[in-house]
């Protein structure tokens, strides 16, 4: 019973996740029945989306890896990256997003559409990658360290291992796996909030009119707040919150399954 029930969930989970995916499709194989045009930024919106987490989940899941190893082997460097790290966390998410677009605002400004799109999406996975650093490293460094202190650096030195070749074989580790999976659906829900969080703030700054250089589902479900008005076309609001609920239930459920199994 417990592997149809774990193919039966997984399934179940893809669905919840599949506007992602489909957002990839041709417009003219989705029966939306949508106002082309809205639906063209629909689409859109949730590919910028699905490029934003996997670039984010590649780039802190790849430092997270490297400073959370780096952090137990040299012990200087672990503090020292812990005090930045803090330093880092004292600030909200929001906030670094934005004091990191400060130096390319002026070059945003002055370019075209594409080019200031590409550059947004740039600085916006620099800046998501950072705010996930602090609980990455954190939940990587504590259970490495407590596996080398504890349990496996007597009997791993006593067959002549270094301490670099006992952590990286930690690291690869079951235990070490399951705690980068948890990790990793920890960074995806947490960056698809900021990029959502922050589209929608952008997009009010231009009041009705305008569109973002960052183009995310939030900036939508903002730029059509006014469909909830009399008169208004409430689906073009609730639909993509809706995708957005269904992709972050998804996400919590992943992160929920694995702190399960690791208890």
């Amino acid at each position: 019973m417990r592997k149809p029930y774990r193919v039966a969930r997984a399934l179940f989970l893809l669905c919840l996740a599949s506007p992602l995916g489909l957002a990839w499709l041709p417009a003219d194989r989705l029966p939306l029945g949508l106002d082309p045009d809205f639906q063209a930024l629909l689409q859109s919106s949730f590919r910028q989306l699905s490029i934003t987490l996997a670039a984010t989940l590649a780039l802190a899941t790849a430092l997270t890896v490297a400073l959370g190893y780096l952090s137990v082997l040299w012990q200087r460097f672990g503090r020292t990256g812990s005090s930045i790290l803090k330093a880092v966390e004292s600030v909200p998410a929001i906030l670094v997003a934005l004091f990191c677009y400060a130096p390319v605002s002026g070059y945003l400004a002055r370019h075209s559409s594409e080019t200031s799109q590409l550059v947004s999406l740039i600085v916006f996975i620099l800046a998501a990658t950072l705010t996930m650093l602090p609980e990455s490293v954190r939940g990587v460094a504590i259970p490495l360290g407590d596996l080398y202190h504890r349990k496996y650096s007597l009997s791993f030195r006593s067959y002549g291992f270094t301490k670099r070749r006992i952590l990286a074989v930690l690291m690869a580790s079951q235990t070490m796996r399951g705690t980068l999976k948890r990790i990793a659906a920890g960074i995806l829900l947490k960056t698809l909030v900021l990029d959502c969080s922050f589209g929608f703030i952008i997009q009010l700054g231009f009041g009705s009119y305008g569109t973002p250089a960052h183009a995310s589902p939030g900036a939508l479900i903002a730029a059509n707040r006014d469909a909830l008005f009399e008169g208004g076309t409430p689906l073009l609001f609730w639909l993509p919150s809706l995708l957005l609920v269904a992709i972050s239930t998804a996400f919590l459920l992943t992160l929920a399954d694995r702190v399960e199994a690791a208890a």
